[in-house]
């Protein structure tokens, strides 16, 4: 036997397993402060060690007893073989040529094969494809959160499995090395699933505030709720990690998501949207609660104008940051800007080159410098 100092009595067998426990002297007997004390550390146990172990084994329950289908995403030559694309290269390559002025012309930045073209798409079209993402968001934000973890757990084991396929598009339509697609668009987006799935549920619980002495009978927290359709535009320097980037979170979150991309990688597209809609459609969602806008500038600014468009995430330019905050700014949509450019790199007096040169040189030439911390 051993008799706590708070009058516990825990009996423990030869195996030192615990048979009892019981209550020597009751709590009521303890002084107040030792029972306030008690309470306090209760609680304290139960937010810093329960309620994050609950919720860990309640995912780790999760991810073993329920496996994410593998679904079929049908590929063309040019997305599925590394010989695909079968044409002479281009002398002259543009974006938009005289016999075709509503479509973008896409090409292997690498080979200056033609890759074929896509629409580009004027603001009736952008606004079509804006009203169905938001009927359907009105349902997808109705679903549970192990109905989200799902559909991102099911992208993810697409992605696993045709990692070489992704690498290929990627590094076709992008002209980057495989390696790059592999390190750059692959990996960071299992990452972003991975950590998404992982703490998203408790990143959008509603956090409570303290409250000043006068309103103490009140209760101050901020909740969390869907925007409802966000429009994304995003660059070319990572074609599937930045079009995956936001529809992970967008739709984690309860939101639907409109991208449009740019026109310079618009031919890959095509591709991972399937691979969205097709784990969408797997469990039962509608697929237009992602949609995929091509086209130039028209298109991107026919999205920031949209009324079914409730905020707008840009990476790019200064330059066309600045017009995209003044496109929002008439309906005084919000707006997340993250503007792009070469970054300085200061070497100091007692700095060690060798030490220092291999960063510079990542920093200068990984992903052709094309990069958020280039050099």
């Amino acid at each position: 036997k051993i008799v706590s100092n708070i009058g516990i009595v825990i009996v423990i067998d030869r195996s030192s397993r615990i048979m009892m426990m019981d209550i020597y002297e009751p709590l009521s007997a303890l002084p107040v402060p030792v029972q306030a004390l008690l309470l306090i550390s209760a609680v304290h146990f139960i937010l810093s060690v329960y309620k994050p172990l609950a919720t860990n084994l309640s995912l780790l329950c999760e991810f073993t007893f329920s496996s994410p289908p593998l679904i079929d995403v049908e590929m063309t030559d040019a997305e599925s073989k590394d010989d695909g694309v079968k044409d002479e290269p281009l002398s002259n390559p543009q974006l938009q040529i005289a016999s075709e002025p509503n479509n973008v012309q896409c090409w292997d930045p690498s080979t200056l094969q033609h890759l074929g073209s896509v629409p580009a798409m004027t603001k009736e079209d952008v606004e079509s494809l804006c009203a169905k993402a938001a009927i359907a968001q009105k349902s997808w934000a109705l679903t549970t959160y192990a109905q989200r973890r799902m559909v991102l757990r099911t992208i993810q084991k697409y992605i696993v499995a045709h990692q070489e396929d992704i690498c290929r598009v990627s590094a076709r339509d992008s002209g980057k090395p495989k390696v790059d697609a592999l390190l750059g668009e692959v990996m960071t987006t299992c990452e972003k699933i991975r950590c998404i799935n992982v703490n998203g549920e408790e990143w959008l619980q509603c956090q409570y505030r303290p409250v000043g002495p006068m309103m103490m009978h009140k209760t101050a927290y901020v909740e969390y709720v869907p925007f409802g359709v966000l429009g994304v535009i995003a660059p070319w320097n990572y074609p599937f990690h930045n079009m995956l980037n936001h529809v992970i979170s967008g739709l984690f979150s309860g939101n639907a998501v409109v991208s449009k991309v740019s026109e310079h990688t618009t031919w890959s597209a095509s591709y991972f949207t399937r691979i969205v809609k097709a784990a969408l459609e797997a469990h039962g969602h509608d697929s237009n609660v992602v949609q995929t806008l091509t086209g130039f500038g028209e298109c991107g600014a026919a999205l920031v104008q949209s009324e079914n468009v409730d905020k707008i995430i840009f990476t790019g330019s200064p330059g066309v940051g600045r017009k995209v905050m003044a496109g929002c700014a008439p309906n005084v949509k919000p707006c997340i800007l993250e503007l792009g450019g070469k970054d300085p790199m200061v070497f100091c007096d007692d700095v060690k080159l060798k030490d220092v040169v291999p960063w510079a040189m990542r920093g200068c030439f990984q992903n052709c410098g094309q990069n958020c911390c280039g050099v």
